[in-house]
């Protein structure tokens, strides 16, 4: 039971954390830089990090961790992005099933030695997973928003939440492993 409050705590706090960075410093710098891409989509969406990460260690129990938190940052930032309430629901269940989809694809065991082997499945699930969180997405606001007959299938705003969400993984990525390197170097020291 104190593994998984650490792990909810953990989750939830890197989720927030990421996404008050991503609606309080990347996006105002894109609204400035890039004011013709919509507010739905960040073009540096840094909590695709987390998602990826968490689905990837606690599979299925990790969308438990992440979804309050979730919830709370929509409801914190509904008036700038206007999104769906099912928006957290539909971009966990699809990321999840990227995560795994890039687990069978590569035919791999969970592991958490963060080898070469684990950056590479965490990259390509996260890819996966952008792409079907950008396709849950567009089909959740244009057929629960819009009328079905509105549906015509935007290929730039698809390509928008992909760049983001992979740019955002990267620089997760990025930052741990900077991370590890640097407290390795404090260990040895």
């Amino acid at each position: 039971m104190k593994d998984i409050a650490y792990n909810f705590s953990l989750m939830s706090m890197a989720y927030i954390v990421t996404y008050s960075l991503t609606f309080g410093f990347v996006f105002p710098l894109q609204k400035i830089l890039l004011s013709d891409v919509s507010t739905q989509i960040g073009l540096l969406f840094l909590p695709h990090g987390v998602r990826v990460m968490t689905l990837y260690f606690y599979g299925w129990r990790g969308m438990l961790y992440l979804l309050p938190a979730s919830y709370l940052m929509l409801f914190l930032s509904i008036e700038s992005t206007g999104l769906n309430i099912f928006a957290p629901i539909v971009s966990l269940v699809c990321c999840y099933a990227g995560v795994q989809g890039a687990r069978l694809l590569f035919s791999e065991t969970l592991s958490v030695t963060f080898n070469i082997r684990d950056w590479r499945l965490l990259l390509w699930g996260g890819v996966i997973a952008s792409i079907f969180n950008g396709l849950g997405l567009i089909l959740l606001n244009r057929v629960v928003v819009d009328e079905i007959s509105a549906l015509v299938f935007p290929l730039m705003e698809l390509l928008g939440y992909v760049i983001g969400d992979v740019l955002g993984l990267i620089l997760c990525l990025g930052f741990l492993m900077y991370f590890f390197r640097i407290a390795r170097h404090l260990k040895l020291s």
